[in-house]
Parts: C-alpha cells; structure tokens; sequence
C-alpha cells in the first residue's frame, strides 16, 4: 500500500486490521500513525481502547490479549507496536497469528525503521498489502509540502521566500517544521509570509557557510574549507547531512552555469534552478571557477564520500575532511 493509498483508506475510515508503517522518514511515519488513531477511536474512549507497545523486550502474550479484547463503547479498538524493527524473529514468528488471522475489531499497526522483506512475516504483509514505506521527500517534493502545510494553517507563502526557506532549511522534516511552526508564530495571524519574515525568522548560518565552504574550494583554500566544515560539526551538524547540502549547492551551481552560459537572464536562472533573484548574482560569481569537468569530479567524489560514511567502520567526520581536501585540490 503506498502513503496516497493509506491516506484515502483513513479518509474514508476503510482502514484494514493490520498494517506495518516503516522508512527512512520518520516524521511522515508519525504523522500517518496519528492520522489512523483519530480515524479509529472513538472520542472519549480513546484511553480504554488504545494500547501502544514497543518492540524491544515485547510480551508477545500481552499483544495478543490486546488484539483479542474486544473494544469498549466503541466499535474499533487501536494497537501499535512502535520500535517494530526490534522485534525478534521469535516475536514475529509469534505475532504471525496475529496477521494471518486478524481480528475485524481492532486495529493492528507496527511503526519500524525498516524491514526484513526476506522473512515470511514480511512477505505474508505484503500479500494482504499492509505494508506501508515512507521515504523522505524529494528536494522537488518539499517546495509543495511546505505550501500545503501552510495552506492547511490558512497561511500562504511568496515564491521567494519559499525558495529563501528551503535554502536556509534543507529537506529534513522534521527541521522544516521545526522552522515552519517558528515563522507561523512570528508571523502570528494568517497572512502572506514574505522574504523578510523568513530572514527574520530562520537562521542562515548553515547556508551561509555551506556557500562559504563552496568560495573556499572553488579559490583552491582547502584550510578555510576545513575550518568551516570542522564548524559546522561543532554546531551538531551530521558529516551525512553537511554532504547532502554540498551536493544541492553544486547542483545549483552547475545548473546557474550552464543557464548564464546559454546567455540566459537573471530571473530565467533564478526560475530554473529554483532560488530568489538575489541568490543568482552569488551563485553564477562562485560557478565561474568551475568548469564540467570539476563539476563531474565533484559529484564522483560526493558519492565516494555517500558510500564511505554509510559504510561500517568509518569515521565520518574524517570522510568529510578528506572530500574538502580532495575537492580543493583541482
């Protein structure tokens, strides 16, 4: 079942007996989870008819009497397991009955990380289509996300200041609407949130060193480049994530330098790499040092350095040192 699919079936209260929400994009995972609790319980019997469950160190016995129980003064009953990727093969093995012959009563919904699509367990979900995978947004994807949060809060958003925001914010969820709840309190009621309110509201320190660090490589200063990326991991910013806004910055510099190349103006760059007008003019100085050639370098090393820190056993913070030094050195 896909995450559409799963939102239709809680719109329509046409939820099955069981599914398994798992992924990478854990405030997705939440948000669904809370979803299908308001669509299952019914208002005032929420306590005697909700029972959450967490994977590491289950009672099988006490899960099952959970399933079992019928509901009181209501017609559904909700049960969760969270931390479902703790779940022991035993456990899963016990809880296939719980699958195989679900109960109409209740609601049975497992929240993990990720899964094992090799066991039987998960393979008898995926018959009855009852798993459900989160992935994080795209960086296409977030643009729309934001606009519809805000519209659901009957709040709007200039395009500029859309754009501003992601810059400033990335593409985590969770840090988005960390910022999102910050500038909808700034901007108190409903009202049209400009570029001023978004530079008012959420910080530009991670940008601005993110395109320090760009102007560091690009003049070849592989000691600056060093210094501002030790300082974005003194700050608590992952090796894994300062990676992934290296990548969006080249990619937008690559791109602003193949549009000023095709003599395209200013707003038209700014349109196609999806940046405020103001950013253009930095973006196109900064792509002048690079030619295709070390563009395409750059984007081999970002995925020796994607493979590196995802592997066992390596450091990562030394993995992004090395990318810097490599990078500068052209």
């Amino acid at each position: 079942m896909t995450p559409d699919a799963l939102h239709k079936a809680i719109k329509s209260r046409t939820l099955p007996p069981v599914l398994y929400l798992y992924g990478a994009e854990p405030f997705l995972r939440q948000k669904a989870l809370l979803q299908i609790e308001k669509a299952v319980l019914t208002p005032g019997n929420e306590d005697f008819n909700r029972h959450i469950f967490y994977g590491k160190g289950i009672s099988v016995a006490d899960v099952t009497e959970a399933v079992m129980t019928l509901p009181v003064f209501a017609e559904k009953r909700l049960v969760v397991i969270k931390d479902a990727q703790a779940l022991t093969a035993a456990d899963l093995d016990s809880l296939s009955g719980c699958i195989e012959q679900p109960v109409a009563e209740t609601c049975l919904v497992f929240s993990g990380d990720k899964i094992d699509s090799r066991r039987k367990f998960f393979k008898n979900l995926k018959k009855i289509d009852a798993l459900v995978e989160f992935k994080p947004l795209s960086e296409r994807q977030i643009p729309a996300f934001i606009r519809q949060h805000l519209e659901d809060l009957e709040f709007s958003i200039t395009g500029d200041a859309l754009a501003l925001f992601v810059i400033r914010v990335g593409c985590s969820l969770l840090e988005v609407m960390t910022e999102l709840e910050k500038l909808t309190l700034y901007a108190g009621t409903p009202r049209l949130i400009d570029v001023a309110d978004v530079q008012a509201v959420v910080s530009s320190i991670r940008a601005e060193n993110i395109f320090a660090i760009g102007n560091a490589v690009g003049q070849q200063d592989a000691a600056r480049a060093l210094i501002l990326g030790r300082h974005l991991v003194a700050d608590g910013e992952a090796p894994l994530k300062i990676l992934a806004l290296l990548t969006r910055h080249y990619r937008q510099l690559w791109k602003a330098r193949e549009l000023q190349v095709e003599g395209r103006s200013s707003s038209e760059i700014a349109r196609g790499v999806g940046v405020p007008p103001f950013v253009v003019g930095e973006l196109i100085s900064q792509g002048r040092r690079y030619s295709r050639k070390d563009f395409r370098r750059a984007f081999g090393l970002f995925v020796e350095a994607d493979l590196a820190m995802k592997s066992s056993g390596s450091q990562a913070e030394v993995v992004l040192e090395n990318l810097l030094l490599r990078l500068a050195k052209r």
